[in-house]
């Protein structure tokens, strides 16, 4: 109500003034447009590579060439990028508008920090975005935040080890357990896999099985113990190795230091390969299919503060960023994956041979299991540790203790 009041007041006092104006104005003199007032939108982000930095300043500069009178200011937030925010969050110093990974999307939507974003949407539009990564940003019905590109898993390979093992892509459990025995030769291993459950969640999906239902946890049940045996077993076979027990720091070194023949990882590996193991030829292919497809996407919104000042400007900033014009700059840089349906057929025919990572939207989910996401993945990351290491029996009796973890 206050605000209104002031829009009538200042209403009233424009339509008084002009009225004055146009009294003493002297026959072939012009009144000057009052301009329209600029208004600076901050942008928090985090360090990225110079390619990266490169593409948002571009489509910066793009939106400030056709929204002359928003200035966005770029804010790189250093170090720990989540706790930076939150303590800006509560001195309320945070910037208008900031990158959001799924990840952590629940804690800050269910604090309430971050504004809805419905009522400045065309629904028709929202409809382009890739459905499952609009809901990872979703809560009672309501968008949070406008995902800007993603990434979902692979298998990267080196295309030598296949040709001389005579190995093809492999397509289902049981080729991909072939292929990794086949390669697993001359000080070798067919594959490096992380015990982590960013890696092997996957394979829990495609077995049938699921993570949670809303916050509550659903991971313990036979389905999902059936992927967890499976990844696990081509470690105990000796068809795969974990990064650490190569001397290397993650499955791209292993892969890039030629001592595994496959590893599961995301378009990250693109630019990595490059720098790391230029000499290493390497193809990309989906994850093999268990009893259905399954994958995780990585995916980071644009949110806006409640605390702006500026929500109609801000929201401005957040649509264009991505929009059909910035993500088609996404999809030509090759850097992610747009998140706009209408734009991923730009990305594959520009990168054919990325094909894959596009078409691991099958049956994926975000990287996010609801409320309890932290506590979901602690538990998840200890039973992939006891299972490896034999502290339970299988499968199904570790998910049914980080269920117990967990509080469920």
């Amino acid at each position: 109500m206050k605000f209104k009041r002031f829009v009538a007041t200042a209403t009233a006092l424009l339509i008084t003034t002009s009225l004055f104006v146009g009294c003493g104005k002297k026959e072939g003199q012009t009144t000057e447009q009052p301009k329209e007032e600029k208004v600076t939108i901050t942008l928090g982000c985090w360090g990225s590579s110079p390619a990266e930095t490169q593409l948002l300043d571009d489509q910066i500069k793009k939106f400030e060439e056709t929204h002359p009178n928003i200035k966005i200011e770029k804010q790189v937030i250093t170090g720990d990028y989540n706790q930076a925010l939150q303590a800006k969050i509560a001195s309320k110093t945070e910037p208008d508008v900031y990158y959001l990974d799924v990840f952590q999307a629940p804690a800050y939507i269910s604090k309430g920090v971050v504004e809805p974003l419905d009522s400045y949407l065309d629904m028709e539009d929202v409809k382009d975005f890739e459905e499952f990564l609009i809901e990872g940003f979703k809560k009672d019905g309501k968008i949070y935040g406008l995902p800007k590109d993603f990434n979902s898993l692979a298998i990267f390979y080196n295309k030598d080890m296949f040709e001389k093992a005579g190995v093809k892509e492999p397509t289902t459990w049981a080729e991909l357990e072939e292929a990794a025995k086949k390669l697993t030769k001359d000080g070798v291993y067919g594959m490096s896999l992380s015990a982590d459950a960013a890696r092997f969640i996957p394979f829990m999906l495609q077995a049938g099985g699921k993570i949670n239902e809303g916050d509550a946890v659903a991971f313990n049940t036979q389905e999902a113990a059936k992927g967890l045996d499976f990844y696990f077993s081509l470690i105990k076979k000796g068809y795969a190795k974990q990064p650490k027990d190569l001397g290397e720091g993650w499955n791209g070194d292993a892969l890039a230091h030629k001592k595994v023949a496959m590893a599961i990882e995301g378009g990250w590996m693109i630019p990595f390969m490059k720098d790391a193991g230029p000499d290493v030829k390497y193809g990309i292919t989906k994850l093999p299919k268990g009893d259905k497809e399954g994958n995780l996407a990585f995916t980071v919104a644009y949110a806006m503060s409640v605390n702006s000042k500026h929500k109609k400007e801000a929201a401005e900033v957040i649509k264009f960023l991505t929009g059909k014009e910035a993500l088609k700059m996404v999809a030509e840089s090759g850097l992610a994956i747009p998140s706009r349906k209408s734009m991923e057929q730009l990305y594959t025919e520009k990168y054919p041979e990325r094909t894959s990572l596009v078409e691991g939207t099958k049956g994926a989910q975000v990287f996010q299991f609801g409320a309890n996401t932290t506590k979901i993945m602690d538990a998840l990351n200890k039973a992939g540790e006891k299972l490896l290491f034999n502290k339970v029996n299988d499968g199904k009796a570790a998910l049914d203790e980080a269920a117990k973890e967990v509080g469920q």
